[in-house]
């Protein structure tokens, strides 16, 4: 599919941070609520595993916190805060996005940019379309979408070997 997100005079700071000998992976770390938000120990063994050019964006002060533990324990480098039309502009230039149920993640979609969608307490079926290149992963949790239950934290028993296994899937694969 053609990409339908649209941006234009990004800053060009994000381009210091892409790298052309390596693949572009933007974590989305943040989510409106912490249920929602994967484990960052988890995503720092994802990133690990992973060893490429690792970039966390975030959005608030608790989510630049978050970034930046998860910068101080693997190779990922926290980027400035960032409008959303660069944001839009990174994310249409990653290899790929892995991040909670957020709209950020989402934009992959949107961008014709493969992605991760880690869900817990929402559900991933009905808030993701699912394409060969944007991917969903749910916890085992028993989720009634019409009533989110925000102190189910299922999503930090999603095993991170899975997500690294989808990673390597979508970054290594031939494509179609």
């Amino acid at each position: 599919k053609e990409p339908f997100l649209f941006f234009k005079n990004e800053n060009p700071v994000i381009d210091e941070y892409l790298q052309k000998n390596k693949k572009n992976i933007i974590f989305v770390i943040g989510a409106s609520w912490i249920s929602k938000m994967y484990s960052k120990d988890k995503f720092v063994k994802i990133i690990n595993a992973l060893d490429e050019n690792a970039l966390v964006v975030w959005g608030n002060e608790f989510e630049r916190t978050v970034a930046t533990y998860i910068a101080a324990h693997s190779k990922a480098r926290v980027l400035p805060k960032l409008d959303l039309n660069t944001l839009k502009a990174l994310i249409s230039k990653a290899d790929l996005v892995i991040g909670n149920d957020t709209g950020p993640t989402h934009a992959a979609w949107a961008l014709n940019v493969p992605s991760i969608t880690i869900f817990g307490n929402t559900p991933g079926r009905r808030n993701t379309y699912a394409t060969s290149i944007n991917k969903i992963i749910e916890s085992q949790s028993k989720v009634n979408p019409f009533k989110i239950d925000k102190s189910d934290l299922s999503i930090n028993k999603i095993d991170e070997q899975k997500i690294i296994e989808l990673a390597k899937g979508l970054l290594y694969e031939q494509k179609d």
